[in-house]
């Protein structure tokens, strides 16, 4: 849930309206883990004395709107105390959670004022109806990192599938996705879907088509700019390359330095260096195929 600049027929402390003055209404949001599962801590600043004493008497609370896109999950934290904490099972969000901090009326407030209105609602009194925001402040998004130790974990991170396009003829690589998405040809996707549930043959897949698109998506982040790679850190696979490179090269992925580093040589590191037990499988196949044909 992006918060949005709206105008509303009675004033709204928020940031970015000038509603009230010398008040504000902001929230510090830290997420932590909690065993399997994320903790988020809450501790909201009420700087307007009467908004407080709205939330202390119960007319109103401080709400937290919870929400991830990329597993549709949505929830709404509700309390009256300026610090609180919330348990989010790990299985309902994965990458960006996005967290919105409000004030809503929990009852019809009648003949509503505020000494700190603007000067042009002075004089004025209002009807807030339950349910109805009081205050917004800044959202805040809290990027999720689940456990993956590295990038061998395929499905986490690479999804291939097969191309729709008739006419395609080699692989194509996309990354504006939550994971790194393949897309083969329709011979060459069936003769990978048969191939890759065989534990032997994983090097040979890996070396022939993950290690091409991880230096394809490594080298277009070098190309990038700085502003430009964080447009991507909302994806799981990003995150998941953000934080193999800090552990296995102490490299920054958002830095200058990165685009100095040889991809070719990072990608097989990554991936664990699968080109020569791929060339082993590939030459014991090769060499019990001549023993078949010499019996």
């Amino acid at each position: 849930m992006e918060i949005r600049h709206k105008l509303y027929p009675y004033p709204v402390l928020s940031y970015y309206s000038d509603d009230y003055v010398v008040s504000s209404f902001d929230a510090v949001i830290e997420a932590s883990k909690d065993g399997h599962n994320i903790r988020i801590d809450f501790l909201a600043d009420i700087n307007n004395a009467a908004l407080s004493d709205l939330v202390a008497y119960g007319k109103a609370k401080i709400v937290y709107h919870l929400e991830c896109a990329q597993t549709g999950y949505r929830n709404a934290v509700l309390t009256n105390k300026n610090e609180v904490s919330y348990v989010l099972d790990h299985k309902l969000i994965c990458g960006r959670l996005q967290v919105c901090p409000f004030i809503v009326a929990t009852t019809e407030i009648t003949d509503y004022v505020n000494e700190n209105f603007h000067e042009d609602y002075r004089g004025f009194k209002f009807t807030i109806e339950k349910g109805c925001i009081m205050a917004i402040g800044k959202q805040v998004n809290i990027d999720i990192e689940k456990d993956i130790n590295d990038l061998l974990n395929t499905p986490s991170v690479f999804s291939i599938v097969k191309n729709t396009d008739e006419h395609a003829s080699g692989m194509i690589v996309e990354l504006n996705y939550n994971k790194i998405l393949i897309k083969l040809p329709d011979k060459d996707f069936y003769n990978f879907k048969s191939l890759k549930g065989q534990a032997v043959v994983q090097s040979v897949l890996n070396s022939l088509v993950v290690i091409p698109a991880l230096i394809y998506a490594l080298e277009d982040l070098s190309k990038k700019s700085l502003d430009e790679r964080y447009e991507y850190s909302s994806y799981a696979w990003y995150r998941a390359i953000k934080k193999a490179l800090a552990n296995k090269f102490n490299c920054d992925i958002e830095s200058n330095e990165f685009s100095n580093r040889n991809m070719l040589e990072m990608a097989q590191k990554l991936i664990n260096a699968p080109l020569s037990d791929a060339l082993q499988v590939l030459v014991s196949g090769y060499t019990s195929a001549i023993e078949e044909d010499d019996e």
